[in-house]
């Protein structure tokens, strides 16, 4: 009977816990478990990020590919000289008459007004550009130097390098009718007939929505109808 007390006694004193095996293992799952959870953070952080970019990317190119064809359709002539002065693969000068009141000649002229398209070699892509005749003795004093223009209305532009830097794809094309009434369409009006004759300016707008990643292409197209055809003096 003592004896059986004595070991009562001895089991009852012992002290209860875990090992440091126990321990590490413990450890070690929940830091399983939080590199798990903090993985799959910064993955969603960064999906949403890179969606946040894309939607403003396509909401911006958007406005501004519509603003290019306001801009181009309401071309509009004076002193003599046509709605659309050069006509370009990736440059268009045409005299504008747009932020001004009732879009009207009335008051103040027609200000020469181009989008220029401005490639970088060293990102593979390219801005647009909307420069304006700020002296009001043409628009190619102001053409001639890219660090004096303002910011461009579009960024990450690749049509100087999609398909391929051989198969450029052209910002501008126009078209017209010839002498002998064929229908035409070319990169660009300089050397082939007036800007007088162009019917129509189609708008190609090739946009890296993740540049400097795995490419998010948006292909953006549309057609300006210039509605004054004449020049007005």
């Amino acid at each position: 009977m003592q004896l059986g007390s004595s070991r009562f006694r001895a089991d009852a004193g012992r002290q209860t816990g875990i090992t440091l095996v126990e321990l590490l293992v413990v450890m070690v799952i929940l830091g399983i478990v939080t590199t798990m959870i903090l993985g799959t953070w910064f993955a969603l952080q960064s999906s949403f990020a890179h969606t946040s970019h894309a939607s403003h990317a396509r909401e911006f190119a958007r406005d501004s590919v519509t603003r290019m064809t306001r801009e181009i359709r309401d071309a509009q002539g004076y002193g003599g000289k046509n709605p659309i002065i050069r006509a370009d693969r990736f440059v268009i000068v045409f005299s504008s008459t747009f932020n001004q009141a009732n879009n009207s000649t009335t008051g103040t002229p027609p200000v020469e007004t181009a989008f220029v398209y401005v490639e970088s070699a060293s990102r593979q892509s390219g801005s647009i550009y909307r420069v304006v005749d700020k002296n009001a003795n043409g628009v190619d004093d102001e053409l001639a130097s890219v660090a004096t223009y303002p910011p461009p209305v579009v960024d990450d532009v690749v049509n100087w390098w999609k398909p391929d830097v051989t198969a450029k794809v052209s910002l501008f094309r126009y078209t017209y009718f010839s002498d002998q009434g064929a229908f035409k369409t070319v990169n660009s009006m300089t050397g082939v007939a007036s800007t007088a004759r162009i019917l129509s300016v189609h708008i190609r707008v090739l946009v890296d929505l993740n540049p400097r990643r795995a490419p998010v292409y948006m292909d953006l197209q549309t057609t300006a109808q210039p509605r004054n055809g004449r020049p007005s003096s």
